[in-house]
C-alpha cells in the first residue's frame, strides 16, 4: 500500500549474457546511483551443444536462466549457483521441476533461430537480509509469460553480480537488452534496443491453473470460521459496521495487517497512525473484499495470487504467486468527488 512495502534496493547490479565463446562474457557495471533490480535479454540460439551442463541465457550474480538440455531433453532451467548464504525456493511455476543440482527446469521446446526474451527480477529487503531473484521467459507463440522459479538468498555478505559462459559447442546472439531501475525505469544497454519489456502479471500461461491450485491450497489451510468467496477473493467479517458499504471509487482510511497464508509471515502493516489511500489504486483483492464491508467494520481478505501480485517480484517479503491474507478496519470512506 501507499505506505508499505519499502525495501532497500541494490546499490550494485551487473549482467552477463552468455556468448558465443567458451571463455567469453558480457558484463555491464552499473553505478551506484541507477539500482538495478531487473535484466532483460532477447535470445536467439543459431547452434545447440546438448550438453547437459550447457546454460545459454543471462545472468545476476550466480543466478543463471537460459536455454538448456536435461536428461536429453530441451528445457528452460533457472539455476541458483553457489552463494554464501542460506537459499531457498519461494515459488515455481506450473510443471516447474528441480534439477539434481540447485535449480528448477521447465519442459519446453524451444527452437534454433528462433529469439525468446528472458527475464531476471530482484527485490531486497535491509531488515531481513533478503533477496530474491525470479527466472521468467516469454513464450513468442502464445504471447505470454511464464514464471520459472523465485527463491530466496539470505546472507550478511555483500552482493556482487557476474557473468557466466556457455558450452564452446554453442552459438547465441542476444539483442533489445535493457535494465530495470529500482524507480521502475528501463534503460537500454543496446544502441538498437526498440521496447522494455512489460510484464503483466496476469498475462502469463499458468493464470488459469494457478488459480486453482490458490484455492486448494486455501482450502487446505480453511478455518471453520463461514467465508464467502468471490473472484479470486474468500472475505470473511470479523466485525460488523454500522455505517454504509465501501464503494470502489471511495478514498479509505484504514488500519490494516498483511501476512502470507504459507507461513503467516507478516509483511505491511499499520501502526499508531491509519493508511488513506483510493481503493481504485489498489489490488484488485482489495477492491473486491473491501466492497463487502462497511464503514466502522473489520473484514479478513483471503486474496488469491491472480488477485493480488501474481507472478510479479514486487519485494523481497512477497514472493511470485503468494496468497495474501489482509485484516482490514475501516475507519472512514470519502465518496469520489464527480469532475
Amino acid at each position: 500500500m501507499k505506505h508499505s512495502l519499502t525495501f532497500l534496493l541494490l546499490n550494485l547490479f551487473c549482467f552477463g549474457a552468455f556468448s558465443q565463446n567458451n571463455n567469453s562474457k558480457n558484463l555491464y557495471s552499473i553505478p551506484d546511483s541507477i539500482k538495478a533490480v531487473a535484466y532483460y535479454a532477447e535470445i536467439k540460439m543459431t547452434k545447440s551443444g546438448k550438453s547437459k551442463k550447457e546454460i545459454t541465457g543471462i545472468s545476476a550474480d550466480k543466478a543463471v536462466l537460459g536455454l538448456a538440455y536435461y536428461k536429453e531433453q530441451k528445457v528452460i532451467i533457472f539455476k541458483s549457483g553457489y552463494f554464501h548464504g542460506i537459499l531457498k525456493f519461494m515459488s515455481y511455476g506450473i510443471d516447474v521441476h528441480y534439477t539434481d543440482g540447485s535449480g528448477c527446469f521447465w519442459n519446453y521446446e524451444w527452437k534454433e533461430n528462433e529469439t525468446y526474451p528472458l527475464l531476471i527480477s530482484t527485490a531486497s529487503d535491509s531488515a531481513t537480509n533478503k533477496t530474491l531473484y525470479s527466472g521468467y521467459i516469454f513464450l513468442p507463440h502464445e504471447k505470454k509469460w511464464k514464471l520459472i522459479t523465485t527463491f530466496s538468498y539470505d546472507s550478511t555478505f555483500s552482493i556482487k553480480f557476474t557473468g557466466n559462459k556457455t558450452h564452446k559447442k554453442s552459438a547465441a546472439t542476444f539483442s533489445n537488452r535493457w535494465l530495470l531501475r529500482s524507480n521502475g525505469v528501463w534503460k537500454a544497454l543496446d544502441s538498437q534496443a526498440i521496447n522494455p519489456p512489460l510484464l503483466r502479471h496476469m498475462s502469463n500461461i499458468d493464470s488459469i491453473a494457478q488459480q486453482k491450485a490458490d484455492e486448494d491450497l486455501y482450502g487446505y489451510h480453511r478455518i471453520k470460521d463461514s467465508t464467502t468467496y468471490q473472484d479470486g477473493v474468500f472475505y470473511q467479517s470479523l466485525k460488523e459496521g454500522t455505517g454504509r458499504l465501501i464503494k470502489v471509487t471511495d478514498t479509505v482510511t484504514v488500519h490494516y495487517k498483511g501476512s502470507l497464508l504459507i507461513d503467516n509471515s507478516v509483511f505491511d502493516q499499520t501502526k499508531q497512525k491509519p493508511a488513506t489511500f483510493p481503493l481504485e489504486r489498489l489490488i484488485k483483492g482489495w477492491q473486491i473484499g473491501l466492497s463487502h464491508c462497511r464503514i466502522g467494520g473489520k473484514i479478513r481478505l483471503y486474496i488469491c495470487s491472480g488477485s493480488a501480485y501474481g507472478i510479479r517480484t514486487r519485494s523481497a517479503t512477497i514472493p511470485p504467486n503468494s496468497i495474501l491474507v489482509f485484516d482490514v478496519e475501516v475507519l472512514d470512506a470519502k465518496e469520489k468527488i464527480p469532475k
